[in-house]
């Protein structure tokens, strides 16, 4: 069971990005720190999110760690459009109830919740960290919430049972207006890292592409 929930997160890895972090309740606080209401009013205020990324995936069975780049977007009410540009394009879609993936020119492949369950298990728990849903994030995660220098902050989430817990050690999240940085780190000693820059929140609607896109 183990090894299925490992195979199950190593065919999301790919949809690991951006994550919009709006979290209560379970969370401890040292003083003076920045507030939870605080975070969760700043970080709400954003209801559409485009950017750039590079990815860094460190792996032990490889020498060099894995590097890709992209821009994403992040909506409230649709999901999210990940598009990676290098090493090689790949756009990745994700809803709340349904995931594409394209590599290059060739057709998307569409899967659906009740296609996959463990898969989308693990969609949503990182979808609920995107749009803010803290019904999972409190049940799923012990959260430590710290105050950082010139107003950034740091979020850990540490699994509290199985399946997260078989394959995450911790994710620390880092931010200040936008989220910055998020890593995740795995139990058998790989970890991701994800740099988000030239974060914008305009133009504040969707292109018809864009819009096109959230259409699967």
């Amino acid at each position: 069971m183990l090894a299925k929930w490992r195979n199950t997160f190593q065919s999301l890895k790919k949809s690991w990005l951006l994550v919009g972090c709006l979290v209560s309740g379970g969370i401890s606080l040292p003083a003076h720190a920045i507030s939870l209401p605080e975070l969760q009013q700043q970080l709400a205020a954003h209801t559409l999110v485009r950017g750039d990324f590079t990815q860094t995936r460190t792996m032990e069975m490889f020498s060099q760690p894995l590097v890709s780049q992209g821009q994403f977007l992040l909506t409230q009410n649709q999901g999210l459009l990940w598009q990676q540009t290098l090493p090689f394009p790949v756009a990745l879609t994700l809803t709340q109830d349904k995931l594409s993936q394209q590599f290059g020119d060739q057709p998307a492949q569409v899967m659906a919740a009740k296609d996959n369950p463990m898969v989308f298990y693990f969609s949503h728990v990182f979808l609920s960290l995107f749009k803010g849903d803290t019904s999972q994030l409190t049940e799923q995660f012990d959260l430590t919430l710290t105050e950082q220098a010139n107003q950034a902050w740091q979020l850990v989430l540490k699994p509290k049972s199985a399946p997260l817990n078989a394959v995450f050690s911790n994710i620390t999240i880092q931010g200040q207006d936008h989220i910055n940085q998020l890593q995740l780190n795995e139990v058998r000693g790989d970890h991701t890292l994800i740099e988000f820059t030239n974060q914008r929140t305009a133009p504040a609607a969707l292109s018809a592409e864009e819009q096109r896109a959230f259409q699967l």
